[in-house]
């Protein structure tokens, strides 16, 4: 589509028409770049995450009052989109966008409009997105982020030489527009720049998505505060990848599951949080959410990373498996206040919620994570009292009286290819169960509930913290034992009882 070249201003309508246009133009372009998500692990989800990151930007800018300047809007874009990022790529957009407002009020205290203040905006987010990891990779979206800035600040005449046009002679939307193409046609050289992403043949999926960004910018600069329509989206210019390069490519960073959570910063160890992660996994980001913090990582052992911050001091922990699941008709939700379960449940393919509580707007937004029609939310005991979420976010409720039923539940949910509620509602209302102390606790009580449930065809026994690994292998193995005609299964460890053993 032609469009008309003309300087417009970026007020608070022209960042709200922005924001939007942002998220069409991401919705729009999501499998195309979950296809190129090689770096740091091949998990195909890039696109999805930058979705659902930018989504909570826009819901934050429909709250904001009509008329506020444009880095007052910005920054609850960027607050929005910071507590609702999901993945390193949600991240590291959304402290771009932290970046982006910080460099608005900086441009609006200066005097600079227009695309000397752009050019502040690009140069502040830039260095906010590369201050979001501390181990910053070069070729990735945050060497695009960089060479947008520098692009633009010498298409605006801030970096002269003979012959530069002057700072007023271009509009923003013509110096954004000339220094996101040449970002773009230099993407493929500067991706091949990182050894994860020559070696896949393909350019950095985060740095698509910035890009895409940005051209719903120049969008808004270019034709006011009207809407972006998904046909003014250009796609062309991204690769149409196959499932084959995600499928193909060993993760550059480690960890089977990614840990995520919001970490109050009147906490005394906030500050040491990103090095306290990087002892136990990679991909490590801490960033500023807007009066919190976000943190990621990837690792083998979700209960560690969780452990390092106290439960007063965070929220909205989430878990899940890094290789999710690929989308289904009904997605699997899991709340358990015990997060040594955490790793269990994401095994199960469940995007898990670790704490005390859960509100409704958590456990809607962890329906969205499954990216299924609608999820099933099991709920071990947590108490969450909320309405049923329409639209993409819709889930049904059941209620476990705790850890125990609640495994029981997803092992009856995750081998029904429907993954029906009413499976799960029926194993818990099923299963016998009692606590134990010890392991002859243990093969005692299977022993009595089993004269309770003689048609019983597995036993469940989950564990507590005072329980090792080893000692828990022992018993299920010992009951696998003396009762080979059935299925056991051992989990742990969960808060409560040393032992819970429930047969179905």
């Amino acid at each position: 589509m032609e469009v008309v070249s003309r300087q417009v201003a970026l007020d608070g309508d022209a960042v709200r028409a922005w924001a939007a246009g942002a998220l069409t133009a991401c919705r729009a372009a999501r499998e195309r770049i979950d296809a190129v998500n090689v770096f740091p692990v091949p998990d195909a989800d890039t696109g999805s995450n930058v979705t659902l990151t930018v989504a909570g930007g826009v819901e934050a800018v429909g709250h904001a009052t009509a008329g506020t300047d444009a880095a007052a809007v910005a920054a609850t874009f960027a607050r929005g989109a910071a507590r609702a990022a999901r993945g390193n790529s949600g991240i590291i957009l959304s402290q771009w966008l932290v970046g982006f407002a910080a460099g608005l009020a900086d441009a609006a205290r200066a005097g600079d409009d227009g695309a000397a203040g752009l050019v502040r905006a690009l140069g502040r987010a830039a260095h906010a997105a590369r201050g979001a990891v501390p181990d910053p990779q070069e070729g990735t979206v945050l060497t695009v982020a960089r060479e947008v800035a520098e692009h633009a600040a010498r298409g605006a005449g801030h970096a002269r030489g003979p012959g530069a046009p002057s700072a007023g002679a271009r509009s923003a939307a013509d110096v954004l527009a000339a220094a996101t193409d040449e970002a773009r046609a230099d993407l493929g050289r500067l991706s091949e720049g990182h050894d994860v992403l020559r070696a896949a043949r393909v350019v950095d999926a985060g740095a698509c998505a910035l890009l895409v960004v940005l051209d719903a910018l120049v969008h808004t600069l270019r034709t006011g505060a009207g809407p972006l329509r998904e046909d003014d989206v250009d796609l062309r210019w991204l690769p149409q990848a196959g499932p084959d390069v995600v499928a193909g490519c060993a993760p550059a960073a480690g960890g089977a599951f990614e840990v995520m959570m919001l970490v109050r910063p009147t906490w005394s160890g906030a500050d040491g949080l990103a090095t306290a992660l990087q002892g136990v996994g990679d991909a490590v980001a801490v960033v500023d959410a807007g009066g919190l913090r976000h943190a990621h990582v990837h690792c083998d052992d979700p209960a560690a990373a969780v452990g390092l911050v106290p439960p007063h001091a965070r929220e909205q922990v989430v878990v899940r498996r890094v290789d999710e699941p690929a989308p289904a008709a009904r997605g699997l939700v899991v709340l358990t206040v015990s997060p040594g379960l955490a790793a269990w449940y994401a095994t199960c393919g469940a995007v898990t919620l670790v704490g005390p509580a859960a509100d409704a707007h958590q456990v809607a937004r962890a329906a969205a994570d499954t990216r299924a029609g609608r999820a099933v939310v099991v709920d071990a005991g947590v108490g969450l009292v909320a309405p049923v979420a329409d639209g993409d976010q819709a889930y049904d409720l059941l209620a476990a009286p705790g850890d125990g039923p609640a495994v029981v539940a997803c092992l009856a949910l995750v081998a029904d290819p429907q993954i029906a509620p009413d499976v799960g509602r029926a194993a818990v209302e099923r299963v016998r169960a009692a606590t134990a102390r010890g392991s002859d606790g243990v093969r005692d009580a299977v022993v009595d509930l089993l004269r309770d449930a003689p048609a019983a065809q597995g036993v469940t026994v989950v564990h507590g913290h005072e329980v090792d690994a080893a000692a828990a292998r022992a018993v299920g193995a010992a009951v696998a034992a003396a009762h080979p005609q059935l299925e056991v299964v051992v989990a742990g460890p969960a808060a409560g009882a040393a032992w819970w053993v429930g047969v179905d």
